[in-house]
């Protein structure tokens, strides 16, 4: 696998999809062992320091980021617009990714800087943006968002370049480099969350200098650099991602404050997390495939191809998505039972919640990308704000009242309000098929066996519980592909793909 290979949407979307089961896995596995690690009141720390990052890498991905990508796509020839196949025009298409690569390098380091200095700042002086988190601690987290703010802007110029292979690999040796460092501080050396913070600073290190490393023969070296018009592009883009990424972590950032009068402790937030984790794992599914689509939605040459780009992604939602979530919605002890220690029983409810939230997080996310690959950024970061603050409006009256539950029905209704809005514009600009009406049939009653089955799995004693639901989800896949919910060309790509990892193996 070369780090220079450029591939198509579906080959996109098998690397980064295969990157994304190898990152879930070590993710929400490096999350599970620190629950068992850790007491809830320390697991709640790291909870909200990783959550602190998370936000961080929001807002640093955002505008910059998605402004080079769209770049970086036009100069590779993947926007025809009209006079690219003139190599003066090519050439000045370059010129401009060039330009706008320093730009991005230079306006995201700086606000990584910025953003570094002011959370040092407030959380050396006052302690209140992760309480409990030492000076070191707070340093470390400080140099991370410094990091992040550079791989952000690398990954975006693989975005731009298709180079799938190359941002697969960043995000899996990262995730790898964490659990090991984490894992292996935590467990061994015993120093809780400064062995986090730790891991957190090197793994960042590491995914910003592999994706240099595989972006170097595209490198702009010394030259102009893009001027307010590039900055004033990436405005909007930030506005909309970084609000986007508020809603991710509003919710586990703002519960113990919020929350402290009405008895949310530090441990209170730690199972909040914990269901999260959990919950909120199909997501990342979602956005490895909007991301690898984004290229094709910026690149086609009409409204109605674009639409078909993004079907592409958004497809795997009912297929795929919406059935594993069905399995935290109907029985979330039969998973959480399974995985967490005694400690976090009352996680199942929680992660019941943060389903329905996260459901709402995936299409959102998916429309917000390709309304940004079409040019529509302003639109998305007038529409945003608006769920955002529907968020915390919610967060402030349900908490008081309902605790950590409150706080997770906060978070469906920011998603929820996300896709609505930002779907009805959506919609406004393109007119997309009907699904037909056998194939709706068809999955509908794929999904009412499932829901019987895990229904019958709520119900089931430890363990016939978790066979029940390995027994529902195979079932599920069995009638996707027979009555061609899943086309046969997808079918064999996956078989292809499984062909050649038997070879290798």
């Amino acid at each position: 696998m070369s780090m220079r290979t450029e591939r198509g949407a579906a080959g996109g979307s098998v690397v980064l999809l295969a990157g994304i089961v190898i990152t879930a896995a070590l993710n929400y596995g490096m999350g599970v062992a620190l629950a068992w690690m850790l007491p809830p009141g320390e697991f709640g720390s790291v909870g909200m320091l990783i959550n602190l990052l998370l936000l961080a890498t929001s807002v640093l991905a955002a505008g910059f980021p998605w402004a080079l990508a769209r770049a970086v796509a036009k100069a590779a020839g993947a926007v025809p617009e009209a006079g690219d196949t003139d190599p003066e025009n090519a050439a000045a298409l370059k010129a401009r990714a060039d330009s706008t690569f320093r730009a991005a390098l230079v306006g995201n380091v700086g606000l990584g800087l910025l953003l570094a200095g002011v959370f040092a700042v407030v959380q050396l002086g006052t302690g209140a943006i992760l309480p409990g988190v030492g000076v070191v601690s707070t340093l470390l987290a400080a140099g991370a968002i410094v990091l992040l703010a550079l791989g952000s802007v690398l990954l975006g110029a693989l975005q731009g370049s298709r180079r799938f292979d190359a941002i697969g690999s960043s995000r899996v040796l990262e995730i790898g480099v964490k659990v090991v460092l984490a894992l292996g501080l935590v467990g061994l050396v015993g120093i809780g969350v400064l062995g986090v913070a730790v891991a957190l600073f090197v793994s960042a290190a590491v995914a910003a200098g592999w994706a240099w490393w595989s972006l170097r023969d595209r490198w702009p070296g010394r030259g102009p650099i893009a001027g307010v018009r590039a900055f004033a592009a990436a405005v909007p883009m930030a506005v909309g991602t970084t609000c986007f990424g508020l809603m991710g972590t509003l919710d586990v950032l703002l519960l113990g404050s919020i929350g402290h009068g009405a008895g949310v402790t530090v441990a209170v937030v730690g199972v909040y997390q914990a269901a999260a984790i959990l919950a909120r794992a199909p997501f990342f599914v979602g956005s490895a495939l909007s991301d690898a689509v984004f290229p094709f939605i910026a690149g086609a040459p009409t409204t109605a191809d674009a639409h078909r780009a993004l079907m592409v992604a958004l497809r795997w939602v009912p297929l795929v998505l919406v059935p594993l979530q069905l399995v935290l919605l109907v029985t979330p002890g039969s998973v959480l039972d399974a995985v967490l220690p005694g400690g976090y029983d009352s996680a199942a409810g929680l992660a019941r919640v943060i389903t329905v939230g996260t459901a709402g997080l995936i299409v959102a996310d998916m429309l917000l990308k390709a309304l940004f690959a079409r040019g529509f950024a302003n639109a998305v970061a007038a529409r945003v704000p608006i769920a955002v603050g529907l968020q915390l409006v919610a967060l402030f009256v349900l908490v008081p009242l309902f605790g950590a539950t409150g706080a997770g029905w906060s978070f469906a209704v920011g998603t929820w309000a996300a896709t609505l809005l930002l779907g009805v514009f959506y919609l406004a600009r393109v007119r997309p098929s009907r699904v037909r009406g056998a194939t709706l049939v068809r999955w509908l009653v794929a999904v009412g066996i499932l829901a019987a089955i895990l229904g019958g799995a709520a119900v089931a004693p430890r363990p016939l519980d978790l066979l029940l639901v390995l027994v529902g989800l195979a079932v599920y896949a069995v009638l996707a592909v027979r009555t061609s919910l899943i086309p046969q060309r997808d079918v064999a790509v996956v078989r292809r793909a499984l062909a050649k990892v038997t070879r290798r193996g």
